[in-house]
């Protein structure tokens, strides 16, 4: 008898990023959204980077901003490191119409749930030695 397998699709996006962030072969981003499959040790999913650049109020919010395409990229995480409460993913991706996924200059962290604090998600923008340069915090994306 098949096996149902439980999916767990979640998306987590950050706030407005200044200073952009800048990705090889990639356009710079200011916003970031990252979807998966929760369900699963290793899985696939995608990143939309967002490029539009806004003009701020006096409490930091965005107000006008430019209208450019966000770009939308196949990516897999990939386990890469553990500690107790915390787990890591490599972020592959994918150029469209090949496939094979390549390494990308980001990881994400997992931080576990403790006590009433929600678990917490940081995408970590890497330098070529794998040091850390940014790092940014990832909140569930609002329902409609």
């Amino acid at each position: 008898m098949p096996q149902h397998i439980q999916t767990q699709k979640v998306t987590y996006v950050s706030d407005y990023i200044l200073p952009e962030v800048i990705l090889p072969q990639r356009p710079g981003f200011h916003q970031v959204a990252l979807s998966w499959d929760q369900g699963k040790l290793e899985a696939t999913g995608s990143l939309a980077i967002d490029p539009n650049s806004c003009g701020l109020d006096e409490f930091g919010e965005p107000t006008v901003c430019t209208l450019i395409a966000s770009a939308d990229i196949d990516v897999k995480l990939t386990p890469f490191k553990q500690k107790p409460g915390h787990q890591a993913y490599t972020i592959e991706s994918r150029p469209p119409g090949s496939p094979n996924f390549t390494a990308l200059p980001l990881r994400l962290v997992i931080i576990a749930a403790q006590g009433k604090e929600p678990a917490r998600f940081h995408l970590l923008v890497l330098k070529d030695e794998q040091t850390i340069t940014r790092i940014i915090e990832l909140h569930p994306e609002p329902r409609a």
